[in-house]
């Protein structure tokens, strides 16, 4: 019986002592195939991001040659339709390199891109005296312009510049490359190594299938909600909003309440995005939303429902004067951005419908309308007819 019961314990032993070289393999196995795969594709990532940039530097250069192609035929015929592939190609250039600063993630490729931002203003300025002196009827000093081959100059540091920078993403595409492959073939062999302990551990099989099925629903919820969010501030979207909206209107509650709309669109955004880039105005956007949500009441709902515009709904806002003292804190609240990101205000559009079964697309489309009454009268708010007309800039 001793015997019997020690040849138990010692399979035991031996069992536990398998099953623990078989969890550990496993679980070095999960570990190396998870951090390779991450690494493979941020690689592929990488070189994904390589190949944008690249098309956006071709893209580049052949707006400046646009420009300059529309700008010696004007020059040569005076005749102004050469000057719509010029303009186009001035453009087109301007965004081209905008794309490939926001692109860029490295101090290097920051600078090299400041350099051939540099060389095309010299560029672009070149061209614009020239078209503007013919223009005026200037046409020797153009050619004069022309002839002193500063133009040149600053196209072939262009040309150059952007060689160089080109050169510099396709090594990185290379050298990121030849990495995923030995990558992938490491992974190959961390997954055999992930089905040998996969083996071992069959008896486990229903418990990690429920395991991953509760990932997968925690996944799936997860998606569920960030497709309702806006991903630069977090602010539901429209389509949340038109989700809470429909909610807003079947709540028993809201039929004994007006519900408020304020369409807001940010003024002076556009200005701020062209002159400081993306990344200053997508600050700003988030700044924003963090103080809309500060000036509105907890059961308010401020959503972000284009690349500038916002909107708050506030059920149960007694009177057109509560409404303004709303409106007078959201501008104050944005008024205190202006110090960090220059001129910055706000257009509100306000309408209001009482809760009783309101037309939620009506009731937006109101306080966009009226929004743009303000915004065509410099800003601040301004009521929907409906609403005892007001406006205030």
């Amino acid at each position: 019986m001793i015997a019997v019961e020690e040849t138990f314990a010692s399979q035991r032993r031996r069992s536990i002592a398998i099953y623990a070289v078989i969890v550990l393999a496993l679980t070095v196995s999960a570990v190396a195939s998870a951090w390779q795969g991450v690494a493979v594709i941020s690689d592929i990532r990488m070189q994904d991001r390589v190949a944008s940039v690249i098309k956006q530097s071709d893209a580049l250069l052949l707006a400046i040659e646009d420009a300059e192609t529309g700008q010696r035929g004007f020059l040569l015929t005076g005749d102004e339709k050469y000057l719509q592939p010029y303009f186009e190609g001035k453009r087109v250039a301007a965004r081209a390199v905008g794309d490939l600063i926001d692109s860029v993630h490295t101090l290097s490729q920051f600078a090299a891109l400041r350099a051939i931002q540099r060389d095309m203003r010299d560029k672009l300025d070149e061209l614009d005296q020239t078209v503007r002196l013919e223009r005026e009827g200037h046409h020797e000093e153009a050619l004069a312009i022309v002839r002193s081959d500063a133009g040149k100059e600053s196209m072939d540091r262009l040309r150059s510049g952007i060689g160089r920078f080109v050169a510099d993403c396709e090594a990185r595409r290379s050298t990121a490359l030849t990495d995923s492959r030995r990558r992938v073939q490491a992974t190959e062999y961390a997954f055999i190594a992930l089905l040998l302990g996969v083996a071992g551990l069959l008896a486990f099989t229903a418990s990690m299938q429920a395991k991953a099925y509760k990932g997968v629903i925690r996944g799936t919820k997860r998606m569920s909600r960030d497709a309702l969010r806006d991903s630069l501030t977090g602010l539901p979207n429209r389509r949340d909003l038109a989700r809470r909206l429909e909610k807003l209107r079947a709540d028993d509650g809201t039929a004994q309440q007006p519900v408020t709309a304020l369409f807001i669109d940010l003024d002076g955004f556009k200005a701020i995005n062209d002159k400081l880039g993306h990344a200053v105005g997508d600050a700003l956007l988030r700044a924003v939303s963090e103080s809309l949500k500060r000036v509105t009441r907890l059961g308010d709902l401020v959503a972000r429902v284009g690349g500038d515009e916002f909107v708050v709904i506030a059920p149960g806002l007694a009177s057109p004067s509560v409404i303004e003292k709303l409106c007078e804190r959201l501008m104050a609240e944005i008024r205190v951005l202006a110090s960090s990101y220059g001129g910055v205000g706000l257009s509100i559009g306000v309408a209001t419908q009482s809760g009783a079964g309101f037309v939620a697309e009506e009731l937006l489309q109101k306080a966009d309308n009226a929004m743009y009454v303000a915004k065509r009268s410099g800003g601040g708010y301004h009521f929907d007819a409906g609403l005892n007309s007001c406006s205030r800039s």
